[in-house]
């Protein structure tokens, strides 16, 4: 008889382990497609940001947007798109041609219309590099080649 009950109490067990062991199973494959749903609605997001980003060669009015045009900047703005993320120039410790050079280097690097670098590259400056940007004619300081010259002269 004790034999018996013991064989029920082995067989019980056996059973619960498997049982624990299926919940185990289920458990994760439950997180399996809870994590495979969100890297699908990551994709999905990401699609849409680059139709959208994509979409942007015309404006809410149907305007082409050339680069450097203020449909295209606002239109980045509505994307959410911002300025330069590195340091300033400092005219006490930096030259100004590795300034550039790295400027340059960082805005391809960014994929930005070369008619915003003239903008972005102001967003940088202090002292006597940003007041002869404030004294340049407007198209001047939106053009950067002609920008960059201007300040090379100056500094």
């Amino acid at each position: 008889m004790e034999e018996r009950q013991r064989e029920h109490e082995e067989r019980q067990r056996e059973r619960q382990a498997e049982k624990r062991r299926k919940d185990r199973e289920f458990e994760t494959e439950r997180i399996k497609f809870e994590r495979d749903k969100m890297d699908f609605e990551l994709l999905m997001k990401a699609t849409e940001v680059k139709e959208a980003s994509s979409e942007i060669s015309e404006d809410e009015y149907g305007e082409d947007n050339k680069e450097g045009s203020v449909a295209s900047s606002h239109a980045r703005q509505m994307i959410g798109v911002k300025g330069p993320k590195m340091p300033c120039f400092d005219e006490r410790s930096d030259d100004m041609d590795s300034f550039l050079h790295r400027f340059e280097v960082y805005a391809d690097s960014q994929v930005w219309s070369k008619g915003q670098w003239a903008v972005y590259l102001s967003a940088l400056l202090k002292g006597k590099a940003l007041a002869v940007y404030s004294r340049l004619p407007v198209n001047d300081a939106q053009n950067y080649r002609d920008f960059e010259g201007c300040i090379a002269e100056a500094i």
